[in-house]
């Protein structure tokens, strides 16, 4: 089934079409979707034709932070129920940790999981099941995630930095206007990088209604089947460099047990163990390519016991030792280099 996404995500694409030199009701058309959808923000919409429709804009009009600018102009209300609930939060640890269970209510084709070390926590940013360049709606996601942290934050708060894999624009005036200083382009990850202390500050946004939010949204999320693999993937990236990613622990999460989990899996055609390796192998050559770490941090942050299991799987699923790794050496279509 086909990743879909809230209307919701097209708020202010006409203006912002327009601004641009384009026609919006043709640009929606050409990718299939309904512009009633401009006026009901609670429709479902095709996560890949929503992807494709930004792309499409960036590229005709010559914005290449098409994605950022249209985020720039929309409040994070946007989201609906889930930003009631992640504005309700205490701290910014809880609020990204709601954001992340139930961002599939939103948009079921992104996913979210942070990323912790000694000094620095990193929520990253990525989508699933989309065959179109995902820059635009990447750029749209985080900017929206970005200033929210920016209102729920004092003034002076500032991320380390905010990331993102492709090069910058050749524009960077509206990235500047945004982001600040905070832009770094050609990065390891798409997402945002904190302070680890940061994620224990209270945030301004909360009225003591966390609790209500909540069941208001779980409510929401359980007329909203997912299927068990994407279940089971997200909380893998959620838990793989904690220690504790083992099919076990996640049955516990989903409030299954072993083998229903195996079961539900088995006929979606897939298993931990394949979801697992396909998730290392996603982040392994990022992690490669971002700020320099040590065999025993690679091996922390995907799940690995010890440095060597690390360094030896690594050797068997990219045919080459890591200290000889390089972006030219990555397979191109890794699902069939196996």
């Amino acid at each position: 089934m086909k990743p879909l996404t809230r209307s919701a995500s097209l708020t202010n694409y006409a203006a912002m079409a327009q601004a641009a030199g384009l026609a919006p009701l043709a640009m929606l058309r050409e990718v299939g979707i309904d512009p009633a959808c401009l006026d009901s923000p609670d429709l479902k919409v095709s996560s890949e034709a929503i992807g494709r429709l930004l792309e499409n804009s960036a590229q005709r009009s010559g914005w290449q932070d098409f994605g950022v600018r249209l985020a720039e102009s929309r409040p994070f209300l946007v989201l609906g129920p889930l930003a009631f609930l992640v504005r309700e939060q205490g701290t910014v640890r809880a609020s990204l940790e709601m954001l992340i269970r139930y961002m599939h209510l939103h948009n079921e084709s992104l996913q979210l999981w942070l990323e912790e070390d000694a000094q620095q926590a990193r929520l990253c940013f990525d989508h699933v099941g989309r065959s179109t360049p995902t820059r635009q709606s990447l750029g749209l996601s985080i900017t929206v995630v970005y200033r929210f942290l920016k209102q729920a934050l004092p003034e002076d708060w500032e991320p380390v930095r905010v990331c993102f894999m492709h090069e910058a624009p050749r524009d960077m005036r509206a990235i500047r206007r945004v982001f600040s200083n905070r832009a770094s382009h050609k990065e390891a990850i798409n997402g945002i990088v904190l302070l680890r202390g940061d994620l224990e500050r209270p945030l301004a946004t909360s009225s003591q209604l966390g609790r209500y939010a909540h069941d208001y949204v779980r409510a929401l999320s359980a007329d909203t089947p997912r299927s068990t693999a994407t279940q089971v993937r997200q909380l893998i990236l959620a838990a793989l460099g904690t220690g504790q990613c083992s099919l076990s622990t996640i049955a516990r999460q989903l409030g299954m047990d072993v083998r229903t989990v195996r079961r539900h899996l088995d006929g979606e055609a897939t298993s931990f163990n394949a979801l697992l390796r396909e998730v290392r192998r996603e982040l392994a050559p990022r992690y490669l390519v971002g700020p320099p770490r040590s065999r025993n941090e690679l091996a922390m942050l995907l799940g690995f016991g010890a440095p060597q299991s690390f360094t030896r799987w690594f050797r068997n699923e990219f045919s080459v030792p890591v200290a000889l790794w390089t972006t030219d050496t990555q397979p191109s279509d890794p699902a069939r280099s196996r």
